[in-house]
């Protein structure tokens, strides 16, 4: 026997099953969708990366992850060639939305914008480099691609990690010369406007380099102007070819070393021209290296 439901009940189930519907619509029409962006500048990829935003495309992508290397590209990045002169070609296939660049890439521009809409963020321009800057270079990036809120997570955790390793640092570590070779006899020594010095002082660290640096915050030097410094030195990888085996015999280096009063650190590579994800790797490996030393 067929049963008649009342037509009260039936109108209620179909306003149920369209409400549910509006709904649906409703939540597909307000959820976020990734833009599709690009970076040429690596500050700015490992930046979208903590974001929570993969980029589409990316340039030197093999170097990225051999410098910078955490937060890593994933495969479905493509890879549109140098930073200097991106493949245009295949950037056009890529259907972008935005095309990030730095200052120091803005000669490209005029090329970019015929592919897609240009935003120039910088961070390292005037030299004055402070972990205040890398807050507003990191909420900058986040405006232009709206994930504020994904912003504000970045800068706390990387407080809160700060905070951490601040308590397992050794007491009475000296002032730290960071330095990176550029050959057996010239190095980058990093001074208090850089992105290591930033790193250190948030654990409560000293940078002992105290001279005039340029804008990205490193001065070239000879090694003999490292005589006399009292600090404990950090050499920061990757070493030029030779360079290495070069140090071990090197009895000026080994004297350079012993005025100290400290043995020589090596710290893995850090992309020095990098922002918050790269500030929060190298703390992380100072502090390893730090407490490693102590209880050797």
């Amino acid at each position: 026997m067929l049963r008649l439901f009342p037509f009260s009940r039936l109108m209620m189930v179909a306003s149920l099953l369209m409400a549910q519907g509006a709904f649906a619509e409703a939540q597909q029409l307000s959820s976020p969708i990734s833009p599709r962006v690009m970076s040429i500048d690596w500050t700015q990829t490992e930046t979208l990366l903590a974001l929570g935003l993969t980029p589409v495309a990316s340039a030197q992508q093999a170097d990225y992850n051999a410098w910078v290397r955490s937060p890593r590209l994933p495969d479905t990045t493509v890879d549109v060639g140098l930073r200097t002169q991106p493949n245009l070609e295949r950037l056009s296939e890529l259907d972008l939305d935005t095309i990030f660049i730095s200052p120091r890439f803005q000669s490209l521009e005029p090329q970019l914008s015929r592919v897609a809409r240009v935003e120039s963020v910088p961070l390292y321009t005037d030299g004055d480099i402070s972990w205040s800057a890398l807050k507003t270079f990191t909420r900058t990036l986040a405006r232009l691609t709206e994930r504020e809120g994904a912003a504000e997570r970045v800068i706390h955790d990387a407080e809160q990690t700060f905070a951490t390793l601040k308590q397992k640092l050794p007491q009475g570590t000296p002032p730290l010369i960071m330095i990176q070779f550029m050959d057996s006899q010239h190095v980058r020594v990093f001074g208090n406007n850089s992105l290591y010095s930033i790193a250190i002082n948030q654990l409560g660290l000293e940078n002992a380099w105290k001279e005039t640096t340029n804008s990205w915050g490193f001065g070239l030097i000879g090694i003999d102007r490292l005589q006399g410094l009292s600090g404990q030195l950090v050499v920061v990888e990757p070493l030029p070819a030779g360079v290495s085996e070069h140090l071990e015999k090197d009895a000026y280096w080994q004297y350079l070393v012993k005025q100290t009063g400290h043995p020589a650190l090596r710290v893995q590579a850090v992309w020095s021209f990098g922002a918050i994800p790269s500030s929060v790797r190298f703390a992380t490996l100072m502090t390893d290296t730090l407490t490693r030393e102590v209880t050797q």
